[in-house]
């Protein structure tokens, strides 16, 4: 295992995956500033009801944005 080494191509991949996390995380931030929240526990707080009242359509929508 020490002596395997991480292919060019998957070297590029991790750093494509590792950029899309970086720009989730600046939007995730960018909400949290617009509205003031400190925490996760309170983004939970207003997902969780949202998701639980339109599952089916907020589920599709946030499937079609992911895809």
């Amino acid at each position: 295992m020490a002596d395997e080494r991480i292919a060019r191509e998957d070297i590029i991949r991790i750093a494509e995956g590792l950029k899309l996390i970086e720009e989730g995380v600046e939007k995730i931030q960018t909400v949290m500033r617009e509205k003031k929240m400190k925490s996760i526990k309170e983004i939970a707080a207003e997902l969780i009801p949202v998701f639980k009242s339109d599952d089916e359509s907020l589920s599709d929508s946030v499937i079609e944005r992911l895809g």
